[in-house]
């Protein structure tokens, strides 16, 4: 499938936006790795880690919260807990991530967001479901949407990177992002993918 996936990347740009594809061909076949062995509120907190920061940024911050978990002897839904909340600001976490991480903890203690719930939901729906937790907007669901429930067909209008990395790419080319997007589906996760590397 992957191949497939790629070859029409290739096919696309190659006919309406040469810029891209020299970056898919450098690329190579990238794929949506959905982790086998992540829960949901672990995804949901990590979410709530990246917002707003940088990659390197947010892998540090999550780094050292799953460390301070780790040496408390807790798992992560447990580690968040108001006990802990100085101890998780020292991680680097400001007050509104931790009360969206907190809020998102409740919803899937009493049962109202589970795995099996938002995976069978259509994407609007579940989009509604995701946004209207606090703290999490548009870009917290779609990331979710593709690295959790490893849809192959989102594109993050609001990520800073995807929105310059395409309009450089359109401005390069006769094309359009509106257009370039249309003729990407149903794989506009993969084009994310792609302009993400490689601005990585």
């Amino acid at each position: 499938m992957s191949e497939i996936i790629h070859q029409h990347l290739l096919k696309v740009s190659n006919e309406h936006c040469p810029p891209l594809e020299t970056i898919i061909r450098k690329n190579g076949i990238i794929n949506i790795d959905v982790p086998k062995n992540l829960n949901l509120f672990d995804c949901l907190a990590q979410t709530v880690v990246e917002q707003q920061l940088s990659y390197k940024a947010a892998k540090s911050i999550w780094e050292k919260i799953k460390n301070s978990a780790l040496r408390s002897n807790l798992s992560l839904i447990d580690y968040f807990d108001d006990s802990n909340t100085n101890m998780i600001r020292e991680n680097g976490l400001s007050k509104n991530k931790i009360k969206a991480i907190m809020g998102a903890k409740k919803e899937i203690q009493n049962g109202t967001l589970t795995f099996k719930i938002i995976s069978n939901m259509d994407y609007q729906e579940y989009k509604k479901k995701i946004t209207k937790l606090w703290g999490f907007g548009d870009w917290s669901a779609e990331m979710i949407a593709i690295f959790y429930l490893g849809k192959t067909n989102i594109w993050s209008e609001k990520d800073l990177i995807l929105n310059r990395g395409i309009h450089e790419l359109c401005d390069k080319s006769e094309i359009n992002p509106e257009k370039l997007l249309a003729l990407m589906n149903p794989y506009q996760s993969y084009l994310a993918l792609h302009l993400w590397r490689d601005k990585d």
